[in-house]
């Protein structure tokens, strides 16, 4: 007889994907629930796919370097900076390239003892808890940020013996929401610095900011620094299906690792992804380092946003935080009824398809009373007009 992993017990089916099958069901034509980004302008995919097809011309034969290739790594570090993330030279040590941010996630949550607990921020991308599950370990909802303020007493009430580490993503999904500078600096040093806890910060929506500076956990320096981990993705840089991010694993982690298996356990999960891909991604940087493409499409992320959250307001939606960037909205739905019904009547009633609350809160009954909302993907300001003045 086969014996499963328990693991697969913590594994959940994909609380968005499952839910836009069921609008589906449910009549909707007019979705706005997948987030992806706007296409970028065909300048840059030019880049990418001649750099990548020239690399598997002159390649044909060589294995991708474990580590990730060289030039990659440092135009990342490039990059970062240009985004305040305070990356120096001996980052590229311990930067990874990934499938995606999904494999550097996976990869982290797997490194802690069997057992342990991850805080994760709420409201959070619900995968998220698989992905911790998968190796045994349980996610924790805690809302680090209460109406964009850091608040403490939510951490000490989540923390337990068990817990390794904090999950927090900012920009984030679903909230399209950035705190301010001030109360993140606040988050990092009290969890990563008197907590003593890992921090991982996944944010590959940094880059879709409307206005003023992004912040990082890593630039609180010294110790704390040495507890952050940082994990981001091209995915929304480029396109979706270019599945390049990276993780720069923690000082504290590296050290940790007095056998030195972290690069051999990296290996074994899948050789890094393919050079040509790393290449042209690195060509990309090279081209334009201040990813200065992303301007015109952030602006109008702003606009459609702006447009939404008054169509949305109109209807009796309200919104603790405003949405400061990307594509995604995070609303609480009119008359505060139940976030599952809503999107089912919206659905039915009207063909829209917006996804519920309860695919980000992780069973905390706050947010099931909220809609998640992606204007990503392409759609334009006017087809959203359309759309919501139907109703």
């Amino acid at each position: 007889m086969v014996e499963l992993t328990d693991n697969l017990k913590l594994v959940s089916p994909d609380p968005v994907r499952s839910w836009i099958t069921k609008l589906k069901e449910f009549g909707a034509t007019k979705m706005f629930t997948i987030g992806i980004p706007d296409p970028v302008p065909k300048e840059i995919i030019e880049v990418y796919a001649k750099a990548a097809y020239n690399e598997d011309l002159t390649n044909k034969v060589s294995y991708t370097p474990v580590k990730g290739e060289d030039a990659l790594k440092k135009n990342i570090i490039v990059m970062e900076n240009n985004f305040n993330v305070k990356l120096t030279e001996e980052d590229s040590e311990r930067i990874l390239p990934t499938i995606a941010a999904s494999q550097a996630l996976q990869f982290y949550f797997s490194l802690f003892k069997t057992g342990s607990e991850i805080l994760v921020q709420a409201p959070a991308w619900g995968t998220i808890y698989s992905m911790i599950g998968h190796s045994g370990n349980t996610g924790v909802p805690c809302e680090y940020f209460v109406d964009g303020k850091f608040t403490p007493e939510n951490v000490d009430a989540a923390i337990t013996e068990k817990t390794q580490a904090a999950y927090i993503n900012l920009p984030s999904n679903p909230q399209g929401f950035m705190p301010k500078s001030g109360e993140i600096k606040k988050f990092t040093e009290y969890v990563a610095g008197e907590k003593g806890l890992q921090v991982i910060s996944d944010s590959p929506y940094k880059y879709h900011l409307y206005s003023g500076e992004y912040y990082s956990p890593i630039n609180s320096g010294g110790d704390i620094a040495d507890n952050v981990t940082l994990v981001s993705s091209f995915s929304k840089i480029i396109k979706p299906d270019i599945r390049l991010g990276y993780i720069r694993l923690a000082p504290a982690i590296w050290k940790a690792d007095t056998d030195k298996k972290i690069v051999y356990y990296f290996r074994n999960l899948g050789a890094s992804t393919s050079r040509a891909i790393q290449i042209g991604v690195s060509a990309v940087i090279d081209h334009d380092p201040k990813l200065s493409f992303l301007k015109p499409i952030v602006k109008g992320y702003e606009k459609k946003s702006a447009l939404m959250r008054g169509y949305l307001e109109g209807m009796g939606a309200k919104f603790d935080v405003i949405p400061n960037a990307s594509y995604l909205l995070f609303p609480k739905t009119p008359g505060d009824i139940n976030g599952e019904e809503y999107v089912k009547e919206m659905a039915k009633d009207y063909q829209i398809g917006f996804l519920p609350g309860s695919s980000f809160s992780a069973g905390m009954p706050k947010y099931d009373k909220y809609f998640r909302v992606g204007i990503g993907g392409g759609m334009s300001g006017e087809k959203i007009k359309e759309i919501m003045e139907s109703i």
